[in-house]
Order: structure tokens, then C-alpha cells, then sequence
């Protein structure tokens, strides 16, 4: 398999680098991804592929000045896996699983496809799909109560009275048949407007830096306000499931809905709160760089949220897509890690989560490329 040659091929390179620069293993793993990138660059088949490394590897050698070559080449010998730290490891394993243009346009990653939001009079309800309006203020027009289903609508197979078997589609909060009047109750409307800017004005990108690629877990939280869906939490976690950044983040609009069942965000938690979106964005920025990889599920709403593009990103509602949907990052949790999260009443913890979709992705490896990190 592809993935498996150039991580043969990497691992050759930085064993080959460390014998020029045996005290500097950051350099060693930039310098051998820069060569593996120039080899996969050159070539379009796996035979050229190996004669493109085996040449570098002289190169590399060359470079030395009298270094012994006695050890093998790209065509045989040790892998030299224990020349990559556990993050590094990580980092080339889970190449092979970055989403893809195609499945960036037709998931809504921000940067990658023209969206075009119907005309309507008002706005539409999130939840319930009704039109609602605000005032400049913010305020709702007139107050109304919202009944809606908090789950999704899944085809289910069911049987019939004499027997044979039927799809339906039923709510998975409530098992109740689709077209069925609303399970829950919220005091008003809320609305999700997506950006239509067609040079995304406004959103940021990672910057390139001389610095080694990592990975990284994210998820964010999100409240309902009077412009649309906001950020008032983001949370970042290394490859270890350290926390690197945990930040509440005040919204610019008026809260509608603290959404704090699914959001964990309350409005005591952003009462005496300061940061703003874009404290949020620096503090990312600093943080990473635009060859790293951004781990999440469905990290499509939490780089909207951010106001974010990214190419390298991991999105583990796909990697694990099945059965004609996206499958919840909790179900997943549980019958792949053995974990229950976002089990508690007061919402959900973008920290829990995060750790969450990095192990659920070192669980991958670990199963399916029997790499363990």
C-alpha cells in the first residue's frame, strides 16, 4: 500500500538524516518529510517511487562526507521506525486518512465550496423550520415557543402488521415516525445563517512556520445568538490529549439559546468573560501551523465557527461513516474505545470530546494499519 512505502521510505530518511544531525531530531524529521514529499512528487507508480528514494538515500549519504553506507537502502534492511518519536509516528500514520477536496466541498468545509442560501421572508428555525423574525436589536418580533425533535431522523427497518418487513423514518430522540409533532420545547426560534462570502472575507488560514507538522485534537462549542450560531468555547488538545488551549469566548450577538444541553455552556459560565472570537483565533495561530493536522467529528461547524480554513484536517464522523450516515461521536465512543462521554446533564466537554476523536483515530491505526501511537 501507498501509505505503508512512504512511511518505509520517511522512516529511511530521518535514520539517514540522524547520522548528520544526531542531536537535532527536529531537523531530522523536517528535512526527511521534505525528501519523501520531493520523491512522491516525481513519480507516479510504486517502483519509481523506490528508485527515487534508494537515490535519495545516496544523496543523503553523499551529504555526510565519509558517513558509512553499510546499513541498506530503500530497496531492503531496518525500517528505522524508532527514529520517529510517538508524535511523528502519529503524524505520517494518519496522513492517509485527511479528507479529501471532493469530500471538503460536499461536507462544507469552509474555503471549499459556493454556498447559495435560499431567498426566504425572515428567518428559518434550526430546529423546527419555521420563519421566525428579530428585530435590529436582536429581540424576537413576537415570542413563540419552538417544538421540535432534538435528535436526527434515521431510516429504520420495521415489520409490518402481517410480517414483512418496511422502512420508516423515526427520531432517535423519541422513536417517533418522521412528520410527528415535536418532543421538546425551547422558549423561541434560533437560526444557523451560513457564511456566503465568496473569498471567505474574514476567515484565517495557519501560517507556515519552521516547524516540525503535529497533530492536534479540536472541538468547539457553540450558542445560539441573534447573528446565527457562535463560538464561546474552543479547546485544543495534543497528540497525548494534554490541553493546549481551553478558552470560554464571549459572542458578538445577542444569545438566544445557550444550547446547553448539547454545548455545556451556561450563562453564568460567560457572564464575566472578555475573549472574543478573534482572541480565540490568535491564540490558534500561535499554536499551529498550516501542515498540521486538525483532528475532530465534523469539524466542518467548529471551523465555521472559527471563522477558519484548513486543508489538513481528520474528521472522524467519516473515517468511521457507515450505514448511510454519520454516526455520533458518543455511539462511537462507546463501542470502540469502551468510553461513555457526553453522558452528563449539564452538556457536553469539548475536552472529552477532543481526546475522544484522537483515540478514536489511534484506535483506527492500532486495528486497521497495526500502528500503534
Amino acid at each position: 500500500q501507498w501509505y505503508q512505502r512512504r512511511v518505509r521510505g520517511l522512516d529511511y530518511f530521518i535514520t539517514e538524516y540522524l547520522k548528520l544531525w544526531p542531536d537535532d531530531r527536529q531537523k531530522c524529521f523536517k528535512e526527511g518529510v521534505k525528501s519523501e514529499r520531493s520523491c512522491l512528487g516525481k513519480c507516479k507508480t510504486k517502483a519509481l517511487y523506490t528508485n527515487l528514494c534508494t537515490n535519495e538515500v545516496k544523496r543523503i549519504r553523499e551529504l555526510g562526507k565519509g558517513v558509512s553506507s553499510t546499513k541498506g537502502d530503500a530497496g531492503g534492511g531496518s525500517s528505522g521506525s524508532s527514529a520517529l518519536t510517538k508524535q511523528q509516528l502519529f503524524f505520517t500514520s494518519i496522513l492517509k486518512y485527511k479528507v479529501t477536496k471532493v469530500e471538503l466541498r460536499k461536507n462544507f468545509y469552509p474555503g471549499y465550496y459556493e454556498y447559495k442560501p435560499p431567498v426566504l421572508e425572515g428567518l428559518h428555525c434550526n430546529r423546527c423550520s419555521k420563519l421566525f423574525e428579530l428585530t435590529e436589536e436582536g429581540e424576537y418580533l413576537r415570542s413563540e415557543r419552538c417544538i421540535h425533535h432534538s435528535g436526527k431522523a434515521r431510516t429504520r427497518n420495521t415489520r409490518g402488521p402481517k410480517g414483512e418487513m418496511d422502512k420508516m423514518r423515526v427520531y432517535d430522540c423519541c422513536n417517533q415516525g418522521d412528520g410527528s409533532s415535536g418532543c421538546s420545547v425551547a422558549t423561541g426560534h434560533v437560526h444557523n445563517v451560513e457564511y456566503n462570502n465568496r473569498d471567505w472575507t474574514g476567515y484565517f488560514r495557519a501560517k507556515k512556520r519552521d516547524r516540525s507538522p503535529s497533530v492536534w485534537g479540536l472541538d468547539c462549542e457553540m450558542v445560539y445568538t441573534a447573528d446565527g450560531m457562535e463560538l464561546a468555547r474552543l479547546t485544543v488538545v495534543d497528540h497525548k490529549g494534554s490541553t493546549a488551549i481551553d478558552m470560554l469566548v464571549q459572542p458578538t450577538g445577542r444569545v438566544l439559546d445557550y444550547n446547553t444541553r448539547f454545548s455545556g455552556v451556561t450563562e453564568a459560565m460567560l457572564a464575566n468573560v472578555s475573549a472574543k472570537l478573534f482572541d480565540a483565533q490568535k491564540a490558534l495561530y500561535k499554536l499551529i501551523t498550516v501542515d498540521c493536522i486538525l483532528v475532530g467529528h465534523s469539524l466542518e461547524s467548529d471551523l465555521h465557527a472559527l471563522q477558519m480554513i484548513h486543508r489538513n484536517v481528520v474528521d472522524t464522523s467519516l473515517v468511521y461513516y457507515g450505514g448511510g450516515h454519520k454516526r455520533g461521536l458518543a455511539t462511537l465512543s462507546a463501542e470502540c474505545l469502551g468510553r461513555i462521554i457526553q453522558s452528563a446533564d449539564a452538556g457536553h466537554d469539548s475536552t472529552e470530546d477532543a481526546i475522544a476523536a484522537l483515540d478514536l483515530m489511534k484506535h483506527k491505526l492500532k486495528t486497521t494499519d497495526n500502528v500503534k501511537v
